[in-house]
């Protein structure tokens, strides 16, 4: 008995093979409309012992694969775009020159460095977080005129 024979004869033995392969390549992948396929065609398998006809059987396994791969889609978790960490902090206590003070950052006091050690931030003041070493914040001041100061200060000396 040859595949063609095998498929006209038993069309369920096409539609359990292809879902079982289907599911199989969906874990592999890890892309949930790739086992969608596979579900709707494990379905279709079912339902090809009382739909006799391969064009009814091709239908049913294309609505059922859309309609699932709608369903599986949505259940795939999305990256919020409103859970991206903030870049900015208050200072809570002076952050001194070449030293550390605490900042005010997403709700919680972290010890927090200034980035260029020639500066001093005091308190109240906006600083943009730039990253992170161990549990100490590393930032930048928002507003850079006491920076200015500094530099024009240490200069003209």
């Amino acid at each position: 008995m040859n595949l063609l024979e095998l498929i006209a004869n038993q069309p369920y033995a096409l539609w359990l093979g292809l879902g079982l392969i289907f599911l199989l390549l969906g874990m592999v992948v890890g892309e949930p409309t790739v086992a969608a396929l596979g579900i709707a065609a494990l379905i279709t398998a079912m339902a090809s012992l009382t739909v006799p006809l391969l064009t009814y059987q091709v239908v049913i396994w294309g609505i059922l694969s859309i309609a699932l791969s709608v369903v599986l889609r949505g259940l795939v978790p999305k990256r919020a775009k409103d859970l991206n960490p903030s870049t900015e902090a208050i200072v809570s206590e002076t952050i001194p020159t070449g030293g550390v003070g605490i900042v005010s950052y997403e709700g919680s006091p972290w010890k927090a460095r200034c980035q260029i050690s020639d500066i001093a931030i005091h308190p109240g003041e906006t600083v943009h977080v730039v990253g992170r070493q161990g549990l100490t914040l590393i930032v930048l001041p928002t507003n850079f005129s006491e920076s200015n100061d500094y530099i024009d200060h240490h200069t003209s000396s």
